[in-house]
């Protein structure tokens, strides 16, 4: 596992790869993850979701690049 990083540095270090981050630090404003520790990164989502279930603590799952690949859509849950 790498060390504490931030989110935006992550995300640019891996080109079009799905990432499980554990978060260790949120804006306290917007809840944003802003910080953490990449668990895994695949070109598949599945193998992420895989180890997402075995992720402990505040852990998400992004894409690296700002636009999904054809076919996959985004829901968000307040």
């Amino acid at each position: 596992m790498m060390k504490s990083q931030s989110i935006a540095r992550i995300r640019k270090r891996f080109h079009r790869e799905w990432l499980l981050i554990t978060v260790n630090r949120v804006d306290p404003c917007t809840q944003e993850p802003l910080s953490g520790r990449l668990v895994a990164h695949s070109p598949h989502r599945d193998d992420i979701y895989d180890r997402l279930v075995k992720a402990h603590g505040l852990a998400v799952v992004l894409y690296s690049d700002t636009t999904l690949p054809q076919g996959y859509a985004v829901a968000f849950r307040a």
